[in-house]
C-alpha cells in the first residue's frame, strides 16, 4: 500500500484505469484480523509495516442522540472530560482529591439552588464564595494535562476526540513500540476516568457554544435547520447541547451517562500500522480483558415520522444570505445510501456537477454550493448548502435549485454523468485507506455504527451495478420539494 497516494493522484488525472487496481480492496479486507473480548469490546487490527507508527481510534456508541430533554450536551462534555485523567493520572493524591471533590459538587449545588429560587443577593455571594473556596482546594490536587503530556513525551501525536449524534470517537497515532503504553493508558481511562474540573471546563464548552452557535447567524442558521427538520428524533438537538441545559448539568450527570452508555459491547477499536497481530491481542486480552462487562444501554424507540410538507425558518441577522436546504433519506447501511452518494456527486459535487456548473458558473447566482450527506445510524438527510452571489437573496438561489431539480425529469442523468461519479466515488472510496488514521475511522465507525466493518469493503462491486435510472429513481423518492426543509439567512436590516 506504499503506493496509494500515487494511484490515487494516477486516477485524478485520468493515467490508470480504476479496474487495473479493483482487487485492492479485497486484499485489504484479508488483512483484517478480528478480536472480540468476553465483555464484548471489539478490536480490529490491520497490519502496515511502511513506517514504526501505529494509529488507534476507540469508537464508543454514544453521542447526542443517547441524550434527553434537560440533558443535552451530556456526550460531548464528556469527550471533553475523558482528557482530565484518571484515579492515578492527573493527580497528587486522589484519596484526598475525591473527598474534596464530592465537597465541591455540594457546595455547587447549594449555590446553584439558592441562585435558582431568587435567594437574596448577600445569601448567594456567600454561597458562591463558599463553592469557588472549594473549587480552588480541589484543583490543588490536580496535575494539569497530564494524560496528553504522557503521550507527547512519547512521540504521540494527533490525540484527540469528536463527538457527533451517534457516536463519539477518540484517537491518537504513536510509535509502534509505545502500543503497550496506549493500552495501559486506555484501559485505565475507560475503567477509572475522573471528572474532575468540571466547572472550569462547562466554562470552556458554554463559551465554546456562544462562539459556534449563539453569536454565530449561520451557527444559530443551522441549529434551526436541525429542530424543524426532527420534530421527534433527539437529531434535533444541538450536539453542544442547549446553553440552559449545559449550565445545569452536574457532574453526577456527565457519570451517570458514562455508566451507562460507555460499556464494552458499545466500543470498536482500531488498531492500524506497524504491529504484529498475534501480540497485540495478547496486550489487548491483558489490559481491555479487565474492563468488566456492563448491562447494554436502553434503545433508542423514537423514529422520526414522515414529513408532511414544507418546513422553513427565515432569519434577518447575518452579513451575507445563506441557503440551507434539507431532505430526508435513509439510515446508514440502507442499500440506496450508495445511489445517493453518487446522485449527490452529479447534482453538487465540483466544478462539473450539475447545479453547479449551471447556478455557479453560468448563471453566477451563487458564489457555491455543495451537498452534505449525513448517513446517520437512525436516519440520513441531504442538505445542500449555498451561498447567494452579492445582490441576490437567499430565497432567490431557492427557487433557482428547485427548478434545477425540476429539470431532472426532462434532462434525465446520462451514462457519461454516472460515469464520471463513480470514478469520483472510488477515488473517495481508495482515499479512506491512504493513511494508518483514516482506515483506522473508517473500520471502526463502520464496525460500530454501520452494520460491521466488513461493509466498508462492499462499495465498489456494487457502484458498478447502480444504473442512471436508480439515480432518476432516487430523486424522485428523496428529492421531494413538497418535503422539504429550508432555512434562509437573508441580510439583516440596516
Amino acid at each position: 500500500m506504499k503506493n496509494l497516494p500515487r494511484i490515487l493522484f494516477a486516477i485524478l488525472l485520468g493515467l490508470i484505469p480504476l479496474m487495473g487496481i479493483a482487487d485492492t480492496y479485497t486484499d485489504l479486507e484479508e488483512r483484517v484480523v478480528e478480536h472480540e473480548l468476553p465483555n464484548g469490546m471489539r478490536f480490529l487490527i490491520f497490519e502496515r509495516h511502511d513506517a514504526p507508527l501505529v494509529s488507534m481510534v476507540i469508537m464508543v456508541k454514544a453521542g447526542a442522540v443517547n441524550e434527553v430533554t434537560n440533558k443535552t450536551g451530556l456526550a460531548h462534555f464528556l469527550e471533553h472530560l475523558a482528557f482530565k485523567g484518571t484515579q492515578t493520572i492527573g493527580t497528587t493524591n486522589y484519596k484526598a482529591e475525591r473527598k474534596v471533590l464530592k465537597e465541591l459538587d455540594a457546595a455547587f449545588q447549594v449555590y446553584h439552588t439558592a441562585k435558582q429560587k431568587g435567594a437574596d443577593s448577600a445569601t448567594v455571594a456567600a454561597l458562591y464564595a463558599e463553592f469557588k473556596q472549594k473549587q480552588e482546594q480541589a484543583s490543588g490536587y490536580v496535575v494539569q494535562g497530564e494524560f496528553s503530556e504522557i503521550y507527547e513525551r512519547n512521540g504521540g501525536s494527533g490525540l484527540n476526540a469528536s463527538t457527533s449524534c451517534d457516536y463519539t470517537n477518540y484517537y491518537l497515532t504513536l510509535p509502534s513500540n509505545r502500543f503497550e503504553l496506549w493500552c495501559a493508558m486506555e484501559s485505565d481511562r475507560l475503567a477509572n476516568s475522573v471528572f474532575r474540573e468540571f466547572y472550569s471546563e462547562r466554562d470552556v464548552i458554554l463559551e465554546e457554544r456562544r462562539m459556534w452557535i449563539d453569536n454565530n447567524p449561520y451557527g444559530l442558521l443551522y441549529e434551526e435547520l436541525q429542530s424543524i427538520a426532527y420534530k421527534a428524533h433527539p437529531y434535533g438537538h444541538p450536539v453542544l447541547g442547549h446553553l440552559s441545559d449545559i449550565a445545569n448539568l452536574s457532574r453526577q450527570d456527565v457519570r451517570a451517562f458514562y455508566e451507562t452508555y460507555y460499556v464494552p459491547q458499545h466500543m470498536s477499536v482500531a488498531i492500524v500500522g506497524d504491529v504484529d497481530a498475534d501480540e497485540v491481542i495478547i496486550l489487548i486480552d491483558a489490559y481491555f480483558g479487565r474492563i468488566p462487562s456492563k448491562p447494554d444501554p436502553p434503545e433508542l424507540i423514537t423514529t422520526e415520522p414522515g414529513q408532511p410538507g414544507i418546513r422553513r425558518v427565515l432569519m434577518k441577522k447575518g452579513k451575507s444570505p445563506r441557503l440551507y436546504m434539507l431532505f430526508h433519506t435513509v439510515p446508514g447501511g440502507h442499500p440506496d445510501e450508495l445511489t445517493l452518494d453518487l446522485l449527490s456527486i452529479v447534482l453538487i459535487s465540483g466544478h462539473s456537477s450539475r447545479l453547479y456548473r449551471s447556478l455557479v458558473e453560468e448563471d453566477k447566482i451563487a458564489s457555491n454550493l455543495y451537498f452534505v450527506r449525513g448517513n446517520h445510524s437512525y436516519g440520513g438527510y441531504m442538505r445542500l448548502v449555498g451561498f447567494p452571489m452579492e445582490g441576490v437573496s437567499a430565497a432567490q438561489l431557492e427557487e433557482a435549485v428547485l427548478e434545477e431539480l425540476a429539470a431532472l425529469e426532462e434532462n434525465p442523468i446520462t451514462q457519461e454523468e454516472l460515469d464520471a461519479a463513480r470514478v469520483r466515488w472510488k477515488v473517495w472510496f481508495y482515499y479512506r485507506f491512504s493513511s494508518n488514521s483514516s482506515l483506522a475511522f473508517y473500520l471502526s465507525w463502520y464496525d460500530r455504527c454501520k452494520g460491521g466493518w466488513c461493509e466498508l469493503f462492499d462499495g465498489v462491486e456494487e457502484v458498478e451495478k447502480v444504473t442512471c435510472q436508480d439515480l432518476m429513481d432516487a430523486a424522485e423518492r428523496y428529492l421531494d420539494p413538497d418535503k422539504r426543509t429550508v432555512a434562509l439567512m437573508e441580510v439583516e436590516d440596516e
